[in-house]
């Protein structure tokens, strides 16, 4: 029984000092998100974004900034997912929209397909450039998206997600500049 106290002291000493060593880092990898959105246009967007993934908080050493880009570059593929399939949802509704949503598809087809995977790629390979290189893509095939619409005199029923998804490939693309 003696000899079980200290044991038991020192198993507890271990685990308490486990939970502050994860606090830390926590802690510092939040910092660094805060210090990080801070310097991109959209800090709340930036900040919602990488808090709502688990791999923000458990970005260690030099990859902490290519870690918060791919991210980011996750959250710009998910948003060409959602706006893909409420594409084919309005394609099935509106027969007028057909084939400005067909350009748009196409767009974001491109953006899966193309953009995020060079941007992916890019970034674990530690070649920044061609990763900012396909955020700027991403811009460039929503607003054809947009603009398919105004071509037709229409008004796009997507024109929210399109603004979102620009908005969040600026963040990525800031994000990613700060490892050129």
């Amino acid at each position: 029984m003696r000899n079980l106290f200290p044991i038991l002291m020192l198993i507890t000493n271990l685990s308490l000092n486990n939970d502050t060593t994860n606090n830390s880092n926590n802690n510092n990898n939040n910092n660094l998100i805060h210090t990080t959105c801070r310097a991109t246009p959209n800090y709340s967007l930036c900040l919602t974004t990488l808090q709502s993934d688990p791999r923000s908080y458990k970005a260690e050493g030099g990859d902490d900034i290519t870690t918060l880009g791919l991210v980011m570059v996750d959250a710009v593929k998910l948003k060409s997912v959602q706006i893909t399939e409420r594409i084919k949802e309005l394609e099935k509704s509106n027969p007028e929209w057909r084939v400005p949503l067909s350009q748009c598809y196409m767009a974001y087809y491109a953006v899966q397909r193309a953009d995020v995977t060079v941007a992916v790629e890019a970034l674990k390979k530690g070649v920044p450039k061609f990763a900012e290189d396909g955020m700027v893509d991403v811009v460039v095939e929503a607003e054809t998206c947009e603009y398919s619409f105004e071509y037709k005199k229409l008004v796009s029923p997507i024109s929210d997600m399109n603004r979102d998804i620009i908005e969040l490939s600026k963040v990525a693309k800031f994000i990613i500049r700060m490892l050129l």
